[in-house]
């Protein structure tokens, strides 16, 4: 696809609107991606659940979509799980199949596709059912399994099997906390806990798109749950951002390992939200994989894409690591992106004593680099040739004596359009606890800047949107000698996926 920003590895609709990744299950050899999906215009309509698939989490097949908005409501965020033993009754012979939770979201005056307009606007969760994944029922014509429990904000379930109590386990936002329900059959759901007062960032908006899994620390035995929650305003670097928290999980009861107003960021950049993990990844995998919403609620319905609008991230796989603050969450990009690159690493040397500059004519590019920065020393890094976007890296010593790296993230550009003009330009500065050496690893495709620190224990991810968009960087320093090693480039060569 030639489109002007239509990445060539991102996911992307073929057209339409596309937002939260929905139902990440692997069922029948493939990875399935829902997304919340309006195929008749690129702004948010009348949500549907998006289909695509995919062998190996990096070419993907667009599918007809899953579910349609009716008389029940429209399709709102969910999850999906295989039904191995089939608990839930559903399916014939008592072969698997794939449950779909969403939620089901009736609006005042909604006009549905068939010309029908509803009422009585109230979020309550609901399920569908599949034997082979492409054709959907809902069950009980889409009537709720949990009706709407009086708040507005009420939505977003993700499932999942919990081995030592032995129950499933539902996990919905409810306004500005998340909600715990159990079942035995997946049909029958009983509120056992609430967790999120006073407990991390908060703002005006509910939180959203909640999962919840178990890690193990690297290097140990040990594990640990992990509660991801969307904060849909207020983030770190304003607008929308992706939360965690690290702590115990009984089956019924989150409880929070850090002091409550520790605030955790899963990505430091402006366009990471609404993170969900893939169910039912073969246990011999072993991996903990995550797809992400790239965009951000201040200007999603105002990018200048043509025929779409909405990106996801780059599939990552999430890990555990011990920092010098505690317990932490690190993501780096999975091992399939490696298969997708079909020509060799460079191995590049500094073009001079202060600088490196790459130019390459394809449309994706991934490079890593061993930097080492003196005090006082500042390390540019421009993405495409008229400079949009660029990051500085500066060694700092805090008044306490230690040495941090300070981040700074600077994004131009204007479109003619009130609120991206306003919110998608940005200045700002993230101070994180290492010191003036650190592995750095980018991304880029078009339309985005993905940015991992650390082998992934910290990253920025970013849209882009140059006038030009041949993809380029360049590596500079503002004095002494340009510092790198064990730095290679790759470049994605014939066509990409969309």
């Amino acid at each position: 696809m030639t489109e002007k920003y239509r990445p060539t590895l991102h996911m992307t609709p073929n057209q339409g609107w596309m937002n939260d990744p929905n139902g990440l299950v692997y069922f029948n050899e493939q990875y399935h991606q829902f997304y919340q999906y309006y195929p008749h215009d690129t702004v948010w309509g009348p949500m549907h659940w998006g289909h695509k698939v995919s062998r190996d989490l990096i070419h993907w097949q667009e599918l007809s979509p899953a579910l349609y908005p009716d008389e029940s409501g429209m399709c709102f965020s969910g999850s999906a799980i295989v039904d191995w033993n089939n608990v839930s009754g559903l399916f014939e012979d008592g072969r698997p199949g794939l449950l779909a939770f969403y939620t089901s979201f009736l609006q005042p005056s909604l006009t549905l596709d068939n010309g029908d307009s509803i009422e009585n606007p109230i979020q309550q969760q609901s399920l569908a059912y599949s034997q082979d994944g492409n054709i959907w029922t809902k069950y009980k014509s889409g009537a709720p399994i949990i009706p709407a429990r009086g708040n507005p904000d009420f939505r977003d379930p993700k499932v999942f099997w919990h081995q030592e109590s032995e129950a499933w386990v539902m996990v919905v936002s409810c306004g500005q906390h998340i909600e715990f329900y159990r079942s035995r059959d997946l049909l029958e759901w009983r509120l056992v806990s609430e967790f999120g007062y006073r407990q991390g960032a908060h703002s005006k908006g509910p939180w959203e798109c909640p999962d919840l899994f178990e890690l193990s620390l690297q290097g140990t035995d040990k594990r640990y749950w992990v509660l991801v929650v969307g904060i849909g305003e207020g983030a770190h670097c304003e607008g929308a951002g992706t939360q965690y928290f690290v702590g115990d999980f009984d089956g019924e009861t989150f409880t929070n390992l850090n002091h409550p107003g520790k605030v955790l960021w899963l990505d430091f950049g402006r366009d990471y939200y609404a993170t969900q993990s893939f169910s039912d990844v073969p246990e011999q995998d072993g991996r903990r994989i995550v797809s992400t919403w790239m965009n951000n609620h201040q200007y999603s319905l105002e990018l200048p894409s043509d025929s779409f609008r909405g990106t996801m991230t780059m599939p990552r796989e999430l890990y555990l690591f011990e920092s010098g603050d505690g317990i932490r969450v690190g993501q780096r990009f999975t091992k399939e992106l490696g298969a997708a690159f079909q020509v060799d690493s460079q191995q590049l040397e500094p073009e001079s004593e202060q600088a490196l500059t790459l130019y390459h004519q394809d449309d994706v590019m991934h490079f890593q680099c061993d930097v080492t920065l003196d005090d006082e020393q500042t390390l540019h890094l421009g993405l495409y040739q008229d400079n949009v976007a660029f990051y500085e890296f500066r060694k700092v010593t805090t008044g306490s004596g230690e040495t941090s790296l300070e981040v700074r993230s600077v994004r131009r550009g204007q479109f003619g359009l009130k609120r991206i003009d306003e919110h998608f330009p940005h200045d700002y500065r993230t101070l994180l606890p290492t010191n003036g050496e650190f592995r750095l690893e980018v991304l880029f495709d078009q339309g985005s800047a993905e940015l991992l620190i650390n082998g992934g224990e910290y990253s920025f991810t970013n849209l882009i949107y140059p006038t030009n968009t041949q993809a380029s960087a360049s590596l500079s320093v503002d004095s002494g000698t340009l510092r790198l090693s064990n730095l290679t480039t790759k470049s994605l060569m014939g066509e990409g996926t969309c």
